[in-house]
């Protein structure tokens, strides 16, 4: 336009001489001509950049929809994968346990290489604490200990262990000709018959009693042989598994044969082939079914690994014990107690405290668990969810130790909720932590030798009232209330123990096992 303006100039210069009217008029419609071409042309250009603009601003939504559907997709393939309850049967019912195949989450979260990485640099510091905790020894001992010694004494008289857990395990196995004998039987009486209610209370009393000795015989094996500390949560951890195991057969095998009416259309129930009851005696669950999903294969070199972490963190905590634990405490009742040195000694064990606590997770719920899930090709290994994720108390609870809760769940929360209180919550709620509680403090008296509940107090009592307190607490807050609890379990039991090594004891009798040495040395 502007070129052919610069021509009608030229022109005009070129006649040298004043345009007339005509060629005024020519030169207006040049320009006018120009311009209305220039802004068609800019006016195309324009709708073509809108238009190449918006084709992309379309395809960038579409490929956002497609990736929200497909998170979301994912999202629900996730849940379902994680997901630990089918649907209920009936309203006034709760949903039940279910087994699908899938991975401990941690198996999983390791597939991503920043998760790997944490992993890695855990796995670094060790080695770096093992080689200072050797030098250390090295320069003043003349030889690296690795926390051997505390090993070998927390294991002495490991052979008692080797002759008692064979014991255990074939009384339970026992409870399974028990409990045949007594379905076969059962189904022989008229149904509703005096004869058959005192057929079914007798081994109902037979059941208990064997309860009562799986508790009390073990025990009394710990107590006579004066077993140390390792030996004795041994002993008693695989007492108390065994006694959910069989009252989750008894439990849901029973029913079966109850519930059957013989002109009904049901089938007549058979017991459990013993090979079913013998999976589930090994089986990394507390929950019984006639069949669990199976793995294809044993994969041995994740049971190397997994044993060797749980061998890894054994002598791990025994280091931490040793430097953490061990020289501030040996001393404790020598010298007069007063209330800064208690809480010195509890701020002093937060740290420890917290170390001991996910090693212990992590040595059980993890590695100790995917070991056995694969030598038995257990495909459902989710023992536990993201707890270190919960903002609650309630879904730290549920989430951290699944094969118990489970077990809580089935037979004890969900018994209370649909048959003995209905549909109270509350109750139910209260039922399981009494129970949790007693015989985690159950073990760590008859670990100890000595009655202090610090675990029944702030498990049953705190514990419970932050479930029903803080409904949303945050996840800072959850991990510092883990930390300080934590913390005071190991100092308090810790001044306990040594208490009653270095103090003399006032009372001769039962009462010196139940009023704490701690007390006692303050005021000597």
């Amino acid at each position: 336009m502007t070129e052919n303006c610069n021509q009608s100039v030229e022109t005009l210069n070129k006649h040298d001489m004043e345009p007339t009217k005509s060629e005024k008029s020519q030169v207006h419609d040049v320009i006018k001509t120009e311009l209305q071409q220039h802004m068609k042309e800019l006016t195309r250009d324009v709708l073509e950049l809108v238009d190449n603009r918006m084709n992309d601003v379309l395809a960038e939504v579409v490929q956002k929809v497609d990736r929200i559907v497909s998170n979301g997709t994912r999202d629900l393939v996730d849940s379902e994968k994680y997901s630990n309850r089918t649907k209920p049967t009936r309203q006034d019912t709760l949903p039940g346990k279910q087994f699908l195949q899938r991975n401990s989450l941690l198996t999983d979260l390791y597939e991503i290489k920043h998760i790997r990485t944490i992993y890695n640099l855990i796995v670094s510091t060790l080695i770096i604490l093992l080689i200072h905790t050797a030098a250390y020894d090295i320069r003043h001992t003349g030889s690296p200990n690795l926390g051997i010694d505390t090993v070998r004494a927390g294991f002495a008289k490991f052979s008692v262990v080797l002759y008692v857990w064979p014991l255990m395990k074939i009384s339970a196995l026992g409870v399974y000709a028990a409990f045949c004998y007594w379905a076969t039987h059962h189904l022989e009486f008229p149904p509703n018959s005096f004869s058959r209610k005192a057929w079914n209370y007798t081994w109902l009393a037979c059941f208990i009693l064997y309860q009562t000795l799986t508790i009390v015989l073990p025990t009394k094996a710990v107590l006579d042989n004066d077993l140390p500390i390792a030996c004795t949560m041994i002993i008693l951890m695989e007492q108390i598994r065994l006694l959910m195991k069989t009252y989750a057969f008894v439990r849901t095998v029973a029913p079966r044969f109850l519930s059957y009416k013989p002109h009904s259309e049901t089938s007549r129930p058979e017991p459990p082939d013993f090979s079913k009851y013998l999976y589930f005696m090994f089986a990394p669950t507390l929950i019984y079914q006639d069949k669990y999903p199976r793995s294809d294969k044993i994969r041995w070199r994740v049971i190397l690994v997994n044993f060797l972490e749980v061998f890894t963190i054994i002598f791990f905590v025994a280091l931490i014990y040793e430097r953490l634990l061990y020289l501030n405490y040996r001393d404790f009742g020598k010298q007069p107690i007063d209330l800064g040195m208690i809480i010195l000694n509890v701020l002093s064990s937060m740290l420890p405290g917290i170390l001991m606590f996910v090693c212990g997770f992590y040595l059980l719920l993890h590695s100790w668990m995917n070991a056995f899930a694969e030598l038995l090709r257990f495909a459902d290994k989710m023992f536990y969810k993201d707890w270190w994720n919960s903002i609650c108390f309630s879904s730290y609870y549920r989430t951290w130790n699944i094969v118990v809760h489970d077990w809580l769940y089935t037979y004890i929360y969900k018994d209370m909720y649909e048959i003995i209180t209905p549909q109270n919550k509350t109750l139910a709620v209260c039922a399981v932590f009494a129970i949790s509680s007693i015989f985690h403090e159950y073990i760590l008296i008859f670990t100890g030798r000595f009655f202090y509940p610090i675990m029944l107090f702030l498990f049953g009592v705190i514990g419970l009232s932050m479930v029903f307190i803080f409904k949303s607490a945050g996840n800072v807050v959850l991990w510092f209330s883990l930390s300080a609890g934590s913390g005071t379990m190991v100092s308090l039991y810790c001044m306990e123990y040594f208490a009653r090594i270095n103090c003399p004891p006032i009372y001769d009798d039962f009462w010196d096992l139940m009023i704490p040495r701690t007390l006692t040395c303050a005021y000597k």
